[in-house]
């Protein structure tokens, strides 16, 4: 497996998904507890092994607008306990939409926080986008706090709920006359 890592966390290395890691994403994605969140097209080896096929072709992607990456727990011997990505096919200009999962042993360990505050920002540099969208299950209450967590506001419910976080804007302090600022910096204290 070559290390073809995108960040590091403290407790975890995303990097791209290569042919060793298939193991480890179809035990995960057919474990019945992982799999109570999706709908039966979506469950099962024969629609993870598809779905894998996938991240690897979008790999080959010219020019690429899909980004499906690997977790790995820097700890463990597992090389891969989940999945995170950014995809903009089907989106609008500037918008992509976000997502993660993880193996049922990282649930509740604040696994999905830790890897989601690296990746947005990751999002927003890299691929410079104005807004990143996400889909939850309507009965996933972890990951519509997750959303929450990280900033998403709920913008619509079909058989979905669907997220917005725009991206965070940069206070130019050129803009600012002096005297606000010194204010406002002395409240940040």
């Amino acid at each position: 497996m070559e290390d073809e890592s995108i960040f590091r966390t403290a407790r975890f290395l995303i990097r791209e998904y290569d042919e060793a890691d298939r193991d480890g994403f179809l035990a995960y994605q057919t474990d019945p507890e992982f799999a109570r969140h999706h709908t039966a097209a979506e469950a099962g080896r024969e629609a993870a092994d598809a779905l894998f096929d996938r991240f690897l072709a979008w790999r080959r992607e010219q020019p690429r607008r899909n980004h499906q990456f690997a977790i790995a727990d820097v700890s463990a011997s597992t090389p891969t306990i989940g999945s995170c990505g950014v995809r903009q096919e089907g989106c609008a200009a500037g918008e992509a939409i976000i997502g993660i999962e993880l193996a049922p042993a990282y649930w509740r360990r604040q696994a999905g926080t830790e890897v989601l505050s690296a990746l947005i920002p990751w999002a927003f540099e890299r691929l410079q986008l104005d807004a990143l969208l996400a889909d939850t299950a309507p009965g996933n209450r972890a990951a519509a706090r997750l959303a929450e967590t990280m900033g998403f506001v709920r913008t619509r419910r079909t058989d979905r709920q669907w997220w917005r976080l725009a991206r965070p804007t940069a206070i130019d302090k050129n803009q600012i006359d002096e005297p606000a600022f010194q204010r406002s910096d002395r409240l940040d204290r």
